[in-house]
C-alpha cells in the first residue's frame, strides 16, 4: 500500500493555532501519513500560490482546519484561504461525490462550522482537547481506509444448506489502540473479567503487590485451544524463576484449562515447599490472541518490604520476549500492531533496592505511591529489536516514584541484554 499524501489547509489565526496545526501534522506523520504543511515545506522566496496549487492538486486528501477565521476567509474569498477555495470549489463542483476534502473543526464557536461551498459534508470535531486521541484515530482510520466499523461479510442464504465458515479476525482498532467505541483495546470486557477473578484470588492469599500484563492485538487471529496451548508452551523463557505463562501440567489443579474463548491457568499456592511463602500466577490467552497475566512479585519471597529494580527490569524484559515468541508461534504477521499495558501495584511504603550484591544502590529510597502503569504500542516484529528502549519506557516511571530514582542507560542495556542472552545479573 502506498503512503497517503495529505495537504493541510488552514489560516494563520494565532501562534497557538499554528502550533496546534503542527501537532496534528506531526501526529499524522508519526502514523504513516505524508503531510505537506507550509510551516515545513514553504521556503522563503517560494511562490505561495504555486505551493498551494501543487499541494491541493497532488495530494490524496486535503485536511481543512475550519476555525472561525478560516470559514470567514473562505466564504469571503480573502487571503491564501480564499485562493485555496477557488481550487477546492472547482474539484468539488467537478466531482460532487469526492471524499478528498476532510473538514476539521477547531477554534470555531460560530454556528457555521464549514465554508458554505462544502455544503453538508461530514467533519471531524477537534474542539475538545480531551477528545484529541479519539478524533486523531478517527481521521487516521479515514486516511488509511480502516473504517471504525467494518461492514460484515454477506452470509449465505439460510435455506441453501451452506454452513458459514469460521471467524474473520476483523477488529476495528486504530493505530494507537483505540477502538471504534473510543476506548483502549486493553479495556475490553474480556480483560476486566480475568482481572477481577485474578485480583480477588491474589488478595485472598494475603498479597498486596503485583505485576499485571495486558496484550491486545490490533488485528485479531482466530485460534483453537490446542493451538493456544502449544504457543504458550513454546514461548516460555526459563531463565528466571517460574516463567510467564507457567504451565504445570503435572498437577491437575494447576494445569491450563480450555475455555469457550481460549485457555486459562491459575497457580495459587498458600505455602511453597521449605518456606512459608505464598505464590500466585494467573494467565489467560484468548482465541483472538489477547493475553492477560497477574502474578505476585518475586520480591515477596525475599523481602516483602522491597522492590528490586533489577528484578523488575528482568521481569519486564521477559514479558516482552514472551510476547515476541507468543505472536511468532501464533503466526501473527510482523507488521501487526500490539497494545501493551504493564501495571505494578501495591508497593506503597516499600524501599527500592537490588537482589544482586554487584548492583547495590548507594542509598535506600522509599515511595508512598502505590501504582505505576505504562501503555505503549509496538509492532510484533519489532518487539525484540526495540526491547531495551521499551523496557526503559515501562520501568522508568516506576523507579521515578522512589524519590526520583533514574538509572543510567548503560544499566538498562546491560541487564536487558544479559537476560536476552540467558544470564541474570
Amino acid at each position: 500500500m502506498s503512503t497517503p499524501k495529505v495537504f493541510i489547509s488552514y489560516s494563520h489565526d494565532s501562534n497557538e493555532h499554528k502550533a496546534w496545526v503542527v501537532k496534528l501534522a506531526t501526529d499524522l506523520r508519526s502514523n504513516g501519513v505524508d503531510v505537506v504543511l507550509d510551516q515545513w515545506d514553504l521556503a522563503l522566496g517560494q511562490d505561495l500560490s504555486l505551493f498551494m496549487q501543487r499541494g491541493l492538486v497532488s495530494s490524496d486528501r486535503v485536511i481543512m482546519v475550519c476555525s472561525e477565521e478560516y470559514v470567514k476567509k473562505a466564504d469571503g474569498g480573502t487571503g491564501g484561504v480564499g485562493y485555496e477555495r477557488l481550487i477546492i470549489t472547482s474539484e468539488v463542483v467537478g466531482n460532487i461525490d469526492t471524499k478528498k476534502f476532510i473538514p476539521v473543526i477547531r477554534a470555531n464557536p460560530s454556528t457555521l462550522k464549514v465554508p458554505r461551498f462544502m455544503g453538508t459534508r461530514r467533519y471531524v470535531d477537534f474542539t475538545r482537547d480531551e477528545d484529541y486521541a479519539v478524533k486523531l484515530d478517527e481521521i487516521l482510520r479515514e486516511i488509511h481506509n480502516l473504517p471504525a466499523l467494518v461492514k460484515p461479510p454477506l452470509g449465505p442464504n439460510p435455506f441453501s444448506g451452506v454452513i458459514p465458515g469460521g471467524g474473520t479476525g476483523i477488529r476495528a482498532v486504530g493505530p494507537t489502540g483505540i477502538t471504534a467505541s473510543g476506548t483502549s483495546v486493553l479495556d475490553d470486557a474480556w480483560f476486566a473479567t480475568h482481572a477481577g477473578s485474578a485480583a480477588a484470588a491474589h488478595a485472598k492469599l494475603g498479597f498486596k503487590a503485583l505485576m499485571e500484563l495486558r496484550y491486545g492485538l490490533h488485528s485479531a487471529v482466530n485460534k483453537s485451544q490446542i493451538e493456544l496451548l502449544n504457543a504458550v508452551r513454546n514461548s516460555q523463557i526459563h531463565t528466571f524463576g517460574w516463567p510467564i505463562g507457567v504451565n504445570l501440567e503435572s498437577r491437575e489443579e494447576y494445569r491450563p484449562q480450555p475455555m469457550t474463548d481460549g485457555i486459562r491457568a491459575e497457580i495459587a499456592i498458600s505455602s511453597l515447599p521449605l518456606t512459608d511463602r505464598a505464590s500466585y500466577d494467573y494467565w489467560a490467552l484468548r482465541s483472538t490472541g489477547d493475553f492477560y497475566l497477574l502474578q505476585s512479585l518475586f520480591e515477596d519471597d525475599r523481602d516483602s518490604n522491597a522492590i528490586f529494580f533489577n528484578s523488575r527490569l528482568i521481569r519486564v524484559t521477559e514479558s516482552l520476549m514472551f510476547a515476541a515468541n507468543l505472536y511468532e508461534a501464533l503466526g501473527v504477521p510482523g507488521d501487526t500492531r500490539l497494545s501493551i499495558r504493564v501495571t505494578h501495584k501495591g508497593f506503597a511504603g516499600r524501599t527500592l533496592s537490588s537482589s544482586s550484591p554487584t548492583r547495590r544502590l548507594s542509598s535506600p529510597r522509599k515511595t508512598q505511591a502505590d501504582e505505576s502503569q505504562v501503555q505503549l504500542v509496538e509492532e510484533v516484529g519489532q518487539l525484540r529489536d526495540h526491547i531495551v528502549d521499551n523496557v526503559r519506557k515501562i520501568t522508568e516511571p516506576l523507579f521515578m516514584l522512589f524519590e526520583f530514582m533514574k538509572f543510567d542507560d548503560r544499566v538498562y542495556e546491560e541487564i536487558v541484554r544479559d537476560f536476552v542472552n540467558g544470564r541474570v545479573t
